[in-house]
């Protein structure tokens, strides 16, 4: 009977990960000037970047906010930037984001780039670009005029 019930368990987590690696991410390709360290030849990373028409000070607060809605485990400052640390539920295995905020002139904007990986294992099931792009649109409706 515990072994039925083990059974039913691990078939019940293996289908709930699949399902969720299904859904689809849009996350637009990271700028050749990303500072950010590259992703390795493994699907368990993004790296990204999007250009907001806002001040740097007021992008890097509202990507701290970002990180905290998200329920980021800890965010702290690193470098100018921010190191933020997310747990996966099921398994406990912590992902990190990093992002750079950088600005150039007026008329271009603020850059924020970032990069988000698994810190074990080589697939995540689209786990780090789901959470790219669910920051992207959060900070994007911070952010609107």
């Amino acid at each position: 009977m515990k072994i039925r019930l083990l059974l039913a368990s691990l078939a019940f987590i293996t289908a709930s990960l699949l399902m969720y690696g299904c859904g689809t991410a849009t996350v637009p390709e990271a700028s050749p000037d990303n500072p950010l360290e590259a992703c390795p030849e493994s699907p368990n990373c993004v790296r990204s970047t999007l250009t907001f028409m806002q001040t740097a000070d007021k992008v890097l607060e509202a990507s701290e906010q970002t990180l905290r809605d998200m329920g980021a485990e800890s965010v702290s400052q690193e470098n100018g930037g921010l190191h933020a640390v997310f747990r996966i539920a099921v398994f406990g295995f912590r992902d990190d984001m990093h992002v750079a905020v950088h600005s150039g002139a007026i008329e271009e904007g603020t850059q924020v780039h970032i990069r988000s990986a698994s810190r074990t294992g080589y697939s995540d099931l689209g786990v780090n670009a789901r959470r790219a792009d669910h920051f992207y649109r959060l900070l994007s409706g911070k952010l609107q005029p």
